[in-house]
């Protein structure tokens, strides 16, 4: 996969729609829980997956701020 130039003016837009992805992403693990009811407990793989998303919202999180400022 091709990284776009640190330079981008669309790196902000590429950003956003990362985060938006990955928020998809943990909502539709939570719906999906909702539905299985009976299983209401996270298997050690769900939990590493959420806790490497929510990583990785924050590190997008931390590029946004340092390009806006």
């Amino acid at each position: 996969m091709n990284k776009p130039p640190q330079n981008s003016a669309n790196m902000p837009d590429d950003l956003k729609a990362r985060k938006l992805h990955l928020n998809g992403i943990i909502v539709g693990m939570a719906g999906m829980k909702k539905l299985n009811a009976r299983e209401n407990k996270d298997t050690k793989v769900e939990r590493l997956t959420i806790d490497a998303i929510q990583a990785e919202l924050g590190f997008i999180d931390h590029q946004m701020k340092r390009k806006e400022g």
